[in-house]
C-alpha cells in the first residue's frame, strides 16, 4: 500500500520495500528525509520476517536527482541547520551501510547525487537501460565527503573514482555496469521481476550466512587480510550453528532447507 510519506517502509513477505516518494521534486532527498531512514531501516530489521531490504523509487522513470537545492540557501547561512543535515546524512548513510539484512537497489531512470550516495550505501545495484548516475559536487564547489568517495571507491576503483569525480558527468547504465557501480542493468519492464528473482535466490539461503558474510566483507574492507580470533568465532558459530545442522540435513535428504 502506497504512503503519502515521502519515504517509506513496506513489507511483501520477506522483503522490506525502503521506497523514494517524492514526485514533486523527483526524489530530492531533504532532512526529513535523511532522518527518517536510519529508524525505517531498523524497523526492517526488527522484523523477524523482513530478510531483506530492497531499495527504490515510487515515481516513474525517477530514482532520485539527488539533494534538495531548495535547502542550499539555508545552509549557507545557518551553520546549525547545514551540520544537522550532515549529521541525518550521515546516520542514514551509516544504518544502510550497516543493516544486517541484505540490501538490494533498484534503480530507474535518473541515479544522481545524494541518490547514488544511498544506492552505494547497499550491498548490491540493479539499474534498468534507461538508468543514468551522476555525482556532481564539483559542478557546485562542493567537495564530496571521506566516507561517500569511501564507498565509490570500494566499487569502482579509484581510476573510475576520479573520473567519476572530477568530470562530474553522467554516466549511461551500459558505462555504469563497465565501471562496477552497477551490478546488472535489465530492460526497464523486466527490472522489477529480474530484482525480485535474485531476491529469491538470497532469501533460500542462510540469513546467518548472508548477515556474517557482510561483516567478513565489511572487516576486508577495513584492511583486514588473515584471519583472526573473531574470525574464527564467526567460524565455528556457524559451523556449530542450526542453520548449518538443517543446511546439512536438507542435502543429504535431497529438500530444500528450511531456515
Amino acid at each position: 500500500m502506497m504512503s503519502d510519506a515521502p519515504i517509506y517502509l513496506e513489507k511483501d513477505q520477506n522483503i522490506g520495500w525502503l521506497t523514494l516518494n517524492r514526485p514533486a521534486r523527483k526524489n530530492a532527498l531533504n532532512k526529513e528525509m535523511w532522518q527518517a531512514i536510519p529508524d525505517l531501516v531498523r524497523d526492517a530489521v526488527k522484523d523477524p520476517a523482513i530478510k531483506l531490504l530492497i531499495l527504490r523509487s515510487a515515481v516513474e522513470n525517477i530514482f532520485c536527482a539527488g539533494a534538495d537545492i531548495s535547502e542550499f540557501d539555508l545552509f549557507m547561512t545557518d551553520m546549525t541547520a547545514r551540520d544537522e543535515n550532515r549529521q541525518a546524512l550521515r546516520a542514514a548513510c551509516a544504518a544502510l551501510e550497516d543493516c544486517d539484512i541484505p540490501t538490494l537497489a533498484m534503480i530507474q531512470g535518473a541515479c544522481v547525487g545524494g541518490g547514488c550516495i544511498l544506492a552505494l550505501c547497499c550491498d548490491l545495484r540493479f539499474g534498468d537501460t534507461s538508468s543514468r548516475y551522476g555525482i556532481t559536487p564539483a559542478k557546485l564547489g562542493l567537495v564530496y565527503g571521506l566516507s561517500d568517495t569511501r564507498r565509490l571507491l570500494d566499487q569502482v576503483g579509484p581510476a573510475a573514482t576520479r573520473d567519476i569525480l572530477f568530470s562530474a558527468r553522467i554516466l549511461s547504465a551500459t558505462k555504469a555496469l563497465q565501471t562496477g557501480l552497477v551490478n546488472e542493468i535489465y530492460a526497464p519492464a523486466m527490472l522489477e521481476q529480474e530484482v525480485r528473482d535474485y531476491a529469491a535466490l538470497l532469501l533460500a539461503n542462510s540469513p546467518h550466512s548472508l548477515k556474517e558474510i557482510k561483516q567478513v566483507i565489511k572487516r576486508v574492507q577495513n584492511g583486514m587480510r588473515d584471519d583472526d580470533e573473531l574470525s574464527e568465532e564467526i567460524f565455528t558459530k556457524a559451523f556449530d550453528g542450526p542453520d548449518h545442522q538443517e543446511g546439512v540435513e536438507a542435502f543429504l535428504n535431497k529438500r530444500t532447507p528450511v531456515y
